[in-house]
């Protein structure tokens, strides 16, 4: 009995001592440590917005001393280049329509279309320039060719209608139904390259409806027929070359429209009149 007395005690005693040395909870403080961040996020999210605020408030109170101070009447046009056919005041009278309006509120599209619509104008190139000027490029057309009675083609076979042709009667003249233009333009750049070498230049060329050409050279009219037109053009080159200049001189008309061979009609020789003849 004493012993299990004993035994009692000791238990309780032990219980008694881990009841004893039980250690505090200890209190995490990590919440507490990242609640800092947080709050230095929403002041200076509350700063930026009221800054934002503030600036939105200021421009819509100075919007309209801004706006005419970034964006000034245009009242100048700077001239890039010298045109030799486009007339200025046709430029001039375009160009007052759009002057006058604001840097940015400057209509580039719709002045450079009016531009390209003068008959002389191949392209614009029309830029702003900070804070009121403009600056102007224009590239004029350049003919190389008369298109029937009325039109000129450039060097791309593009048709082009001024008003005043009639200083381009030296052009070689081109014809051909409607639409034909490009494809007679670059036929016309292979022959020309085919008869120079022989000292003869290409003064007209003519596509029918039939799809027949015929050739105006050195006053002379040459049928080429519809097919291989460069390769007949080619061997009247090489047999004009070869021949006396005083025989091709009377040559009126020559047609390549043969397998193997060439036809030339001479000029009709002018006869005198007896009477003259015999005063000699």
């Amino acid at each position: 009995m004493r012993a299990e007395r004993k035994a009692g005690v000791v238990v309780g005693a032990v219980r008694a001592g881990a009841h004893a040395v039980r250690k505090p909870k200890v209190v995490d403080s990590a919440p507490a440590r990242s609640s800092a961040p947080l709050r230095y996020i929403v002041t200076l999210s509350v700063l930026i917005a009221t800054l934002a605020f503030v600036a939105l408030d200021t421009f819509a109170v100075h919007r309209a001393e801004l706006a005419g101070f970034f964006s000034k009447p245009i009242s100048k046009v700077r001239i890039e280049n010298q045109w030799q056919r486009v007339s200025e005041s046709d430029v001039t009278g375009i160009l007052q329509q759009y002057i006058g309006a604001g840097f940015f509120d400057f209509d580039i599209n719709g002045a450079s279309r009016d531009l390209e619509a003068l008959p002389w104008v191949a392209s614009v190139d029309l830029r702003r320039l900070w804070p009121d000027t403009l600056s102007l490029h224009l590239r004029e057309e350049v003919p190389i060719a008369k298109w029937g009675a009325v039109e000129l083609l450039n060097q791309y076979g593009e048709l082009f209608s001024p008003t005043d042709t009639d200083d381009f009667a030296g052009l070689p003249l081109l014809e051909g139904p409607a639409d034909s233009q490009d494809q007679v333009m670059q036929q016309y750049k292979q022959l020309s390259q085919a008869l120079s070498p022989a000292g003869l230049k290409l003064d007209g060329l003519k596509l029918s409806h039939r799809q027949s050409w015929s050739l105006k050279v050195n006053a002379m009219q040459i049928e080429a027929g519809r097919q291989d037109v460069l390769a007949r053009t080619q061997r009247f080159a090489r047999f004009y070359a070869q021949q006396d200049r005083a025989e091709t001189a009377q040559f009126a008309s020559v047609d390549l429209r043969y397998g193997n061979g060439i036809a030339v009609k001479k000029r009709a020789l002018k006869l005198a009149p007896l009477s003259d003849v015999a005063q000699r």
